[in-house]
């Protein structure tokens, strides 16, 4: 092994033996400094080092008394099926990953032979599709929503993400081969018209659940990266009012659509559509998008959430004036 490869695994094995000394023997980082040789300072160094790298992750638990009650809560309060909630995490990968193993394994026990579950899009959707474990195969058809971008990887895109669902289920896909939206409604109407995507969202629309993820209108929002949206385009949907999207159908923060403008470019189900599904279940891991979450939950487009306890707190304690207002 070439010298500063050596030098680099001698001091993984130093940060990780830090680590170990402090989280699992639960030694103080002054019995450290003595026993390892180096300045607490730079005992405390290494230990932040070992959450950077990877080597900890600190994951918090919410007691069940807490979630439970919370849930209910937001149960009556929005006239949901059912709410599950995950602790905060201390950043953003873990939140997604907690929120999606959750919703992984809510998926898991609802979807039955013959079904078929219509899938949105988004980082969210897609890490729930990683997060699905070992299941028992099952006759089921995992069907996009909408359709995709070229200019964002596949973990995000609905079909890639219906594949993915299909392939851990045992199940079939059907991918809708279209942009996820268009530059013009007379463009839209085209697409609709095509015998392959009529023929996807149609089975889309008879989907007894769907996955799906929330959008926000934010100029950082995953459409504007993708390239379906430029800012000026979502500087004008804030200006309506817009707070955030499901499937590419807007809203504002009474739940109430925003168009024409947006939705009539979107190539997608629509969102009297997905209020005819029996079951849609919204997966939001972002602390940022409580207000988008809330004009989602005032739509009606979703029976079924899963987020975090902070959403939980936020929603319930919902100060419109205050919350729409974007930083």
């Amino acid at each position: 092994m070439p010298p500063s490869e050596q030098d680099n695994a001698g001091h993984i094995e130093l940060i990780t033996r830090i680590a170990s000394l402090y989280y699992l023997d639960n030694l103080t980082q002054a019995d450290i400094s003595v026993r390892v040789g180096l300045s607490r300072i730079k005992v405390v160094r290494l230990l932040k080092k070992a959450r950077e790298l990877g080597i900890v992750e600190i994951r918090i638990q919410t007691l069940a008394v807490l979630r439970t009650a919370l849930e209910t809560a937001l149960i009556r309060k929005f006239g949901l099926q059912q709410v599950l909630l995950v602790a905060d995490q201390l950043n953003e990968v873990n939140q997604r990953e907690l929120t999606a193993q959750v919703a992984a394994a809510q998926l898991s026990l609802l979807v039955q032979d013959g079904d078929r579950v219509a899938v949105g899009m988004g980082r969210n959707v897609g890490a729930v599709a990683g997060a699905v474990g070992a299941v028992a195969p099952r006759r089921c058809v995992f069907v996009a929503a909408i359709g995709g971008s070229p200019l964002v990887g596949q973990p995000v895109n609905s079909s890639d993400i219906s594949r993915r669902l299909a392939e851990r289920f045992g199940g079939d896909s059907a991918c809708l081969y279209a942009p996820a939206y268009v530059e013009s409604p007379q463009l839209r109407e085209s697409f609709l018209n095509h015998e392959d995507v009529q023929s996807v969202l149609e089975s889309a629309r008879r989907a007894r659940i769907a996955l799906v993820g929330i959008g926000d209108a934010r100029n950082q929002s995953a459409v504007v990266q993708m390239g379906c949206f430029s800012a000026e385009d979502m500087a004008r949907l804030r200006e309506a009012g817009a707070v955030g999207d499901i499937l590419g159908y807007f809203f504002d923060i009474h739940g109430c659509p925003i168009g024409p403008g947006m939705s009539d470019r979107a190539i997608s189900v629509s969102g009297d559509d997905l209020r005819a599904i029996p079951c849609v279940i919204a997966v939001v891991s972002e602390s940022e998008k409580t207000v988008a979450l809330l004009g989602a939950l005032r739509a009606g487009l979703l029976n079924v959430l899963i987020t975090s306890v902070g959403n939980a707190r936020r929603l319930l304690e919902a100060d419109e004036p205050a919350l729409n207002e974007y930083p």
